[in-house]
């Protein structure tokens, strides 16, 4: 149990997260030196990471990952920031500490047309799977700063999003609740259909750059799939989103645009939890006059956050 004091004294939680600087020996990660309700950049052996944590920790604090999409006028390290700067004031109002890795395109292939099966859409990275550094920083924040729960919550846009629904089918043990907005592709509840895109294994050499080939074995589990479900997940899509997507982008998927691909998505997880007889907490949502907006569909993520709350306390 965490101390009382630690939950009321600014100059005790400094003091706390300035202890992850003992963890970075064994992790790679930078001393973490920061001003609480500011965004700060840390820095780790992948790439640069964005967070934000609030005036004061409580028993409700909880860990909000934000996943970014891949805006061709931004970077990774710039999109990751503007994440966090757009959250950072609902994250104070509700007990939110905020983290937003950046997938480079050196470790994470961030953009569409590589070679690396869509990067960290599909979970993948040269050196760590990008899953496996999210849950790596996550895990240094809730060691040094006292958060209790073993979940936390995720939000991702676009291909962040696409992150988000894998993320969810390969590690539902620790994710409380999450929302995903404007995704290309899910992973499908079919074996016929090859990871990253569905159930099916995936037994391939991934080529990153010419001196990195990592080869992997992937059998992803039905059951995760099956425990994902019961998390509370809200996709929400603009029903402006509706630009014809190139197929070699969407394989598996049932559709050609986001609207399309979500909405069907949605369908065949419902179904598949009925056939399997287990409940089902996933919905959609369609938003009139918003396009593929971020921005646009921000207020509309907040309040479903605020729901997901109610539904998980």
């Amino acid at each position: 149990m965490v101390k009382a004091p630690f939950f009321t004294s600014v100059i005790t939680l400094i003091l706390c997260i300035s202890l992850i600087s003992c963890e970075a020996g064994t992790l790679g990660i930078n001393a973490l030196k920061y001003v609480p309700r500011q965004v700060t950049e840390g820095n780790d052996n992948y790439g640069n990471f964005y967070f934000c944590v609030p005036t004061k920790l409580t028993e409700k604090t909880s860990i909000l990952v934000l996943a970014h999409g891949t805006p061709k006028d931004l970077t990774p390290e710039e999109n990751a920031k503007f994440y966090v700067e757009s959250w950072k004031d609902f994250a104070e109002e509700h007990d939110y500490i905020l983290i937003a890795p950046a997938f480079n395109q050196e470790n994470f292939s961030s953009l569409y047309g590589d070679q690396a099966m869509s990067g960290y859409r599909g979970l993948f990275g040269r050196e760590i799977g990008a899953d496996e550094w999210v849950l790596r920083l996550v895990d240094v924040f809730k060691k040094n700063t006292g958060i209790l729960s073993e979940q936390f919550s995720l939000y991702g846009h676009s291909a962040g999003g696409q992150f988000v629904g894998r993320f969810l089918v390969t590690h539902p043990e620790v994710v409380k609740s999450a929302v995903i907005t404007s995704a290309a592709t899910y992973p499908q509840p079919n074996i016929e259909v090859k990871w990253p895109f569905g159930m099916g294994e995936l037994h391939t050499d991934i080529e990153w750059n010419i001196d990195t080939i990592n080869h992997v074995d992937i059998v992803p589990e039905k059951e995760k799939w099956l425990d994902a479900l019961k998390i509370p997940l809200t996709v929400i899509v603009g029903m402006n989103d509706t630009g014809e997507l190139p197929q070699e982008l969407i394989p598996g998927q049932k559709g050609r645009n986001r609207y399309m691909i979500s909405r069907n998505w949605i369908r065949d997880m419902e179904t598949f939890a009925e056939i399997n007889g287990v409940e089902n907490n996933f919905k959609l949502e369609f938003i009139p006059g918003i396009g593929h907006s971020m921005s646009g569909l921000m207020l509309i993520v907040r309040k479903q956050y605020l729901r997901n709350e109610d539904v998980t306390t």
